[in-house]
């Protein structure tokens, strides 16, 4: 199968130069890390409660349609073009590789925004930990060394980087189950010292009125905990059998991490015992187990915890990298002679590791002059991967029409006859999330700085791009709307 996929990759314009060595359970780890339902939930459990109550809870099955919807529309494409960069190249070939710029800028804004805030998540916690009260020159300093450890792991191999991985998300799915269990079971059903199930159909005493609205903002802390489904797609020339795995491993991704998400979830909420020190707590579910079982037993959860965190920001800059590797490859983005080159010797695009962890070190040096300024770039994440879900979906929806968008095979995933309803669903779905994030009034803010990074894009294509594309010099090779006329370059 390892030489069909390469032959695949030949004929869509590109030579094998990655090391295709992710077996199907490391594809799964990658998509389940890039998730990380702890992370989710220690990040987004206080939201929730605050905003709407306990009954913030049932947003999650909600959501997770939200995301089904995603993951089938990015399953059908990634079997057809199974590609590093997944919907720049999706949306390049099957509609316009400027459609295509648009989409992979707002994929790398996502995706560097988010694998920064996540190691700045793990320096709060890792400071709580060992009871260091740290400034905010020291936070980002302790942020900077986490990401040069995910960088040097991530240039090292992408074997590494995913045997790691793997050892993390196992630990992730042992640990967090077996700890989250054994809270249900000594808190909730054997001491009966934490709240009945009708605790979990009600509102609290901070949502805002009408009610409706508070509990779809509280939606969006568990948008923000599912993010990232689509992240094997993102290293399908690594993957063995990469038409047949990615799908398979997506799904399972996704319900994996949407179960244990919600069993966290309706477990802290449970076995809360004083929702008033809860709901004032900055670290809500410490604060449920340090009273409920022992400040030593939340000090051994939060430490696992941050195991999670550390694997999420590896997995996250791993499929960064690529991004930026595929689209560097094609001649799209500034730098791009530097980005596109692959390390003989490791077989990774390192320099385009670099290159992530540039920005995000720009990204991260904003909360020394404004913790304000950083929160909003945070807020990126979310908004760039709904961008990315957008742009794809119309996209498709498009090709569809047009009758360009690939056929199916035998034996492989596709969406078939229900592909246009269900692309129409998740379009109307994401724009209904995207004006949340850039109308609600908690969301807002994040509309200036949305807007500061679409217009840096717009002048990239404007004054640059474009005149590569329309040259020929820039887009994906092997497409006949942008194909490249220079030969390869020997690494």
């Amino acid at each position: 199968m390892t030489a069909d996929e390469d032959r695949i990759l030949e004929q869509l314009g590109y030579s094998q130069q990655l090391d295709r060595s992710v077996t199907p359970f490391a594809s799964f780890c990658v998509g389940f890390a890039v998730i990380s339902a702890t992370t989710a939930v220690y990040a987004g459990f206080g939201f929730g409660l605050s905003t709407a109550g306990p009954a913030f809870v049932w947003t999650v099955p909600v959501v997770v349609v939200v995301f089904a919807l995603w993951a089938v529309i990015a399953a059908d494409l990634a079997v057809k073009l199974p590609l590093a960069g997944y919907a720049y190249q999706w949306t390049s070939r099957l509609v316009h590789p400027g459609l295509g710029w648009f989409t992979g800028y707002l994929g790398l804004i996502g995706f560097i925004s988010g694998f920064t805030g996540v190691a700045y998540t793990f320096s709060v916690y890792f400071a709580g930990l060992i009871g260091w009260n740290a400034t905010t020159p020291e936070l980002v300093g302790t942020t900077a060394i986490v990401l040069l450890v995910c960088v040097l792991i991530n240039v090292y191999g992408i074997r590494l980087a995913t045997a790691i991985n793997n050892l993390g998300v196992l630990l992730e799915i042992f640990l967090t189950v077996g700890i989250t269990s054994f809270v249900l079971i000594f808190v909730v059903l054997v001491n009966r010292d934490g709240q009945p199930l009708s605790y979990l159909l009600t509102s609290g005493e901070t949502a805002t009125s009408p009610y409706v609205f508070a509990w779809m903002v509280a939606s969006l802390g568990a948008m923000f905990g599912l993010l990232g489904v689509e992240a094997p797609a993102d290293i399908a020339e690594e993957t063995k059998s990469a038409r047949r795995v990615i799908p398979r491993t997506m799904f399972l991704a996704l319900a994996t991490a949407a179960a244990i998400e919600f069993f966290m979830y309706v477990t802290f909420l449970l076995a809360t015992g004083d929702p008033a020190a809860v709901a004032g707590s900055a670290t809500p579910i410490e604060e449920i187990i340090a009273a409920q079982i022992s400040p030593h037993f939340a000090d051994f959860v939060v430490a696992t915890a941050l195991t999670n965190i550390l694997v999420c920001v590896l997995a996250n800059m791993l499929v960064a990298t690529r991004l930026l590797y595929a689209m560097s490859r094609d001649n799209m983005t500034p730098f791009a002679r530097v980005f596109d080159t692959v390390s003989a010797k490791h077989r990774v695009p390192a320099a385009a590791v670099w290159g992530t962890a540039g920005v995000s070190a720009f990204f991260l040096i904003t909360a020394l002059f404004s913790e304000q300024a950083f929160a909003y770039i945070l807020g990126m994440a979310t908004i760039g991967y709904f961008g990315v879900y957008i742009l794809t979906t119309a996209g498709m929806l498009y090709a569809d029409a047009r009758g360009t968008f690939p056929p199916a095979e035998p034996g492989l995933f596709d969406l078939g006859r229900f592909r246009r309803p269900v692309h129409v669903a998740g379009l109307v779905g994401f724009a209904i999330v995207m004006a949340a994030l850039v109308l609600l009034p908690d969301f807002r803010p994040n509309l200036a700085p949305l807007l500061v990074l679409l217009a840096l894009g717009f002048a990239w294509w404007l004054f640059a791009l474009r005149q590569r594309i329309a040259a020929g010099t820039a887009g994906p090779r092997g497409n006949e709307l942008a194909r490249r006329r220079e030969p390869a370059r020997p690494e």
